[in-house]
């Protein structure tokens, strides 16, 4: 009786004195400034379109808020093409925009593309870029497995007098994000520079499947972004990951402001 008596005691020790002991502990932040962000691809032979954003605190419950009424005008040449504060969605890769242009845009290498742009609250973003010439595939085949599933691999040569960085996706039936079978790799010739190279998916497909490759020719600025955001989602909520860094080719906010270029090939599994 005389242990028990001793161990409750004990416990009700330790519990007033962890009680007593509690300190409150303020953290005091650094004022944090919201930034735009804009997500801006041309595409050859597509209308103009743009996502543009404000950037929010890590504690904050809502997951975007969008700008409205700004001023965003994409500059090449001496054409001047202003986008109106429209929602536009891509049902392909089901991306919303909410600026846009109907003008379908052609392309074209050695053109400087600007973008600028000025808000509400008279913030101004600004970006550059320049069309990357396409990557040619050499050839897109296929293997079965033993259980007679299809893996498709793409094959090109890279071009060794430059840095390159490359984007392949390769779709089951038509270009489309919410499709089975979708393969997304993004990488530099770090590894192979100059040397042929060959990606695979998974046995992922069977005969009579139809099979799209693309070959994405990225900018450095682009891959620099993409890995940037990859690094970021990574390390969110991990205690041991290294803080990473948005890296953004825009002055004034952040984001990506680029021309996308790709090379297509399709093969039919039999």
């Amino acid at each position: 009786m005389r242990i028990m008596k001793l161990y409750i005691s004990t416990i009700l020790f330790f519990f007033v004195f962890t009680i007593g002991c509690r300190k409150e502990i303020r953290l005091d932040l650094p004022e944090y400034e919201p930034k735009m962000v804009l997500e801006f691809y041309l595409e050859d032979n597509k209308p103009i379109k743009c996502l543009l954003q404000e950037s929010i605190l890590f504690t904050e419950t809502t997951n975007f808020k969008l700008i409205d009424s700004a001023l965003v005008v994409l500059r090449h040449g001496e054409v001047n093409d202003t986008l109106i504060n429209s929602f536009y969605f891509d049902p392909y890769f089901g991306k919303i925009y909410n600026y846009f242009s109907p003008k379908i845009m052609h392309l074209q290498p050695n053109v400087e593309y600007e973008v600028f742009i000025r808000d509400r609250k008279g913030r101004e973003l600004r970006g550059a870029t320049r069309l990357n010439s396409p990557v040619p595939i050499d050839s897109l085949i296929y293997n079965f497995d033993l259980s007679g599933r299809a893996t498709v691999g793409l094959i090109f040569k890279d071009d060794g007098s430059s840095n390159n960085y490359y984007r392949i996706v390769a779709f089951k039936e038509e270009p489309a994000i919410n499709r089975d079978s979708i393969w997304d790799i993004t990488f530099s010739d770090l590894l192979f520079n100059g040397n042929q190279f060959s990606f695979y998916t998974g046995y992922a497909f069977q005969p009579g499947d139809t099979v799209i490759g693309r070959l994405y020719h990225l900018t450095e600025e682009h891959h620099n972004f993409k890995e940037s955001v990859n690094n970021a989602q990574s390390s969110n909520g991990n205690p041991f990951g290294q803080p990473a860094n948005i890296i953004t080719n825009l002055t004034g906010g952040l984001g990506i402001f680029t021309a996308l270029n790709f090379s297509e090939k399709n093969i039919v599994i039999k």
